[in-house]
């Protein structure tokens, strides 16, 4: 077997694992295509506020207006806010009723795949089996193969060094599939 270009250990915390299902729920999951179906629900609503100024805002002589004002105004909310946070809810559920998501793990990198193990379980994934590889503040993000569709690796765990390689290591053997999301936090 092959030398492994990084090795490390890992262990999540239920904060990590919610926060890398959210965002496999934007990209993959039921909040894919949220921002599409907000925009929508903006312009209807646009268009019934206009219509509603046409009139003076006399709400009495255009209740239908004023009703789908109000739904697509909740919906906006609806595909913006609260579904992400239903997915991160859920994220949180998801941990808690696994036991081996909060276990520690040993991740092998190689140059095509990886490993992923801990006393109870195995599980190698080749990098062409990723759709995408996300990386946050926080955490890095896998999605892809048949079992364990999302795997999270928790920055926390790693020293200042490790998180750079790995970085460095996704960037180049992830082409297509990684992704940086935008720091939240504000540089110095």
């Amino acid at each position: 077997m092959a030398k492994p270009v990084l090795k490390f250990k890992n262990e999540l915390s239920v904060r990590d694992y919610a926060e890398g299902y959210r965002l496999y729920d934007i990209r993959r999951g039921r909040c894919m295509g949220r921002e599409i179906k907000a925009s929508l629900f903006f312009f209807l609503a646009m268009a019934m506020l206009f219509m509603l100024m046409q009139e003076g805002f006399n709400i009495p002589k255009l209740p239908v207006c004023s009703i789908v004002l109000l739904i697509c105004i909740y919906m906006c909310c609806f595909f913006l806010y609260i579904q992400p946070n239903m997915s991160k809810h859920r994220g949180e559920q998801i941990y808690k009723s696994s036991r081996l998501i909060s276990m520690e793990y040993t991740f092998e990198m190689h140059k095509e795949y990886f490993i992923m193990k801990n006393e109870y379980e195995s599980l190698k994934r080749y990098y062409t089996e990723l759709s995408d590889c996300i990386e946050t503040d926080n955490i890095f993000l896998l999605i892809g193969g048949t079992e364990k569709k999302i795997i999270v690796i928790s920055k926390r765990c790693l020293e200042e060094e490790k998180k750079e390689e790995l970085s460095a290591f996704f960037k180049k053997e992830t082409i297509r599939q990684y992704r940086r999301t935008r720091s939240r936090r504000k540089k110095k």
